[in-house]
């Protein structure tokens, strides 16, 4: 649903010295005076955390370095948690400290350090494990350090659950308010900061990592994807630009949408590929293998798209109705069933459970809608082998016989809550055409990386004169009078009339070749 809003911004330009349309925008926000500072100050000077564990982390890396030990780098297999590995297998090399790393498969051994791990890397003679964007929750794991006599440097930035039985932790919650939106990523990098200093490409990684993860974008984490993508835009590292479309074009759209998923398909497809050699890849400065490889992740991205087309269109067959749907179909991918649930959440706007068999066990992935806890819903329930997520994702397996009885439950109980999705419901700033110019919309990128509270308001325009349309398979293009491009991706399904009455979208410069003109990517159109 798209409400329409025309705020009063004259004096929020004035005061702040930027443009109606931008102004507009923050209003629209309700950005506080400190929030519209930190927007539109240009100070990018990336900080580095002196908090006591960051240092207590270095001390016994270092003291890992003197004593000739061989430290054992812990990491996780999407997109924050790959680079996170990255950053700290450079680190350690940087220093020349004996290292190894792995990061588990997604479906053998599941998300974090094990108990497995830690008694095969000792038994390979490894003293210090530090993990990476994990740990927090690897209680057993941890245990099983302990009882070892290795030491345990867990860094991560997931919620803490309960007492974290490590030796050191490193996470935003023990470190300077500055430091409070770090991704796993993140962490890193404030560790690599404080014992090699700036580096460039690493800083880029953890910018990506923070767009992976839709970290909040304030404070050093604005920071550091701001520095990242100015660094991208040097083309470098080539690891990270290869995977883009057009490697001049580096903003979070481009890099949310084609580089952060070819890092996650990977994982997903543990049956094509293996997660551990997209850690070696990032850190790659060879042209040739940056090229060879470039286009396995690629292909393997492919694969994962049709993958789930497919079985998107499967599950959408067994939707049965219920409150909260729970589909399962033996042959479906365990590591498309998050990203098939989504979809159809968004469609049904309703929570959706999608599941595959796996052995002795079901197992699938959950996504919720807006007003509903889904993490709460399953934590009552006595009957899950593993269970784990937030409010709106959720990943559970159920043994086989178990499986009827679950589903029924599922569904019993979310009738008797009676779901009350909330009702997404859109911002759009109406403008007059004539406003929507070269300067107005280059104010715009004064604040070109939008925080979430700015990022899904778009700018609306009624009536507009629509002097010339084209229509492709893939786009519908309607330039209006005033010279502004509205494009209407054909993925998006909207109908496009010839003349339509209001088309909202978002607003920005595009610079194709030698022409540069106002565009509209439109998310609603009548």
């Amino acid at each position: 649903m798209l409400q329409l809003i025309q705020p009063q911004a004259e004096n929020t330009a004035q005061k702040y010295g930027t443009g109606l349309l931008l102004a507009s925008l923050m209003e629209a926000a309700e950005l506080q005076d400190e929030e519209i500072r930190e927007l539109l100050d240009p100070d990018m000077h990336l900080t580095t955390s002196s908090a006591e564990c960051v240092k207590a982390c270095c001390e016994r890396l270092l003291a890992a370095k003197e004593k000739g030990e061989k430290v054992f780098v812990g990491g996780d297999y999407d997109a924050d948690g790959i680079c996170s590995t990255a950053i700290m297998k450079y680190t350690l090399d940087a220093l020349r400290i004996q290292n190894g790393y792995y990061i588990p498969d997604r479906f053998k051994e599941g998300y974090g350090l094990s108990e497995k791990t830690v008694r095969m890397v000792h038994e390979k003679g490894y003293s210090l494990i530090i993990t990476v964007d994990n740990g927090v929750s690897a209680h057993e794991a941890l245990l099983a350090a302990k009882e070892l006599g290795m030491d345990v440097i867990v860094t991560d930035h997931h919620r803490i659950e309960k007492e974290i039985e490590a030796d050191i932790v490193v996470h935003p919650d023990y470190m300077e308010e500055a430091y409070a939106y770090l991704s796993g990523a993140g962490v890193a990098l404030e560790i690599s900061r404080a014992l090699i200093g700036e580096n460039a490409e690493l800083t880029a990684l953890a910018a990506v990592a923070a767009i992976a993860d839709v970290m909040p974008l304030w404070r050093e984490t604005r920071k550091i994807v701001m520095n990242g993508m100015a660094v991208m835009k040097r083309g470098l590292p080539r690891s990270l630009t290869q995977l883009l479309y057009r490697p001049d074009d580096v903003n979070w759209t481009s890099i949310a949408f084609q580089i952060v998923p070819k890092l996650n398909s990977v994982g997903r497809m543990n049956d094509l590929s293996n997660v551990n050699t997209v850690v070696k890849y990032l850190l790659l400065h060879d042209e040739a293998e940056i090229s060879r490889y470039a286009q396995q992740l690629n292909h393997v991205n492919d694969v994962r798209k049709q993958l789930s087309s497919s079985m998107t269109k499967e599950a959408e067959k067994l939707v049965r109705g219920d409150a909260l749907e729970v589909i399962y179909k033996e042959d479906f991918h365990e590591g498309i069933c998050g990203l098939a649930a989504g979809r159809l959440a968004n469609t049904l706007h309703r929570p959706v459970l999608v599941m595959a068999g796996a052995g002795e066990l079901i197992k699938g992935s959950g996504r919720s809608v807006p007003g509903f806890d889904m993490f709460a819903f399953f934590s009552r329930f006595e009957c899950l082998a593993a269970f784990g997520g937030h409010e709106q994702a959720v990943g559970i397996s159920v043994r086989r016989k178990d499986y009827e009885t679950f589903a029924q439950e599922c569904r019993s109980r979310a009738e008797e809550a009676g779901i009350i999705p909330e009702e997404n419901e859109t911002k759009a700033i109406l403008v007059k055409e004539k406003d929507i110019t070269f300067e107005s919309v280059s104010d715009l990128e004064k604040a070109v990386l939008l925080p979430k509270e700015m990022s899904s308001i778009l700018f609306a325009v009624k009536d507009p004169e629509v002097a010339k349309v084209f229509r492709s398979p893939k786009v519908v293009k309607l330039t209006l009078t005033s010279g502004v491009e509205c494009v209407i991706y054909a993925s998006k399904g909207i109908d496009v009339p010839e003349k339509p009455a209001l088309i909202a979208g978002h607003l920005s410069i595009n610079r194709w070749r030698n022409n540069i003109t106002c565009q509209m990517e439109a998310d609603y159109v009548e």
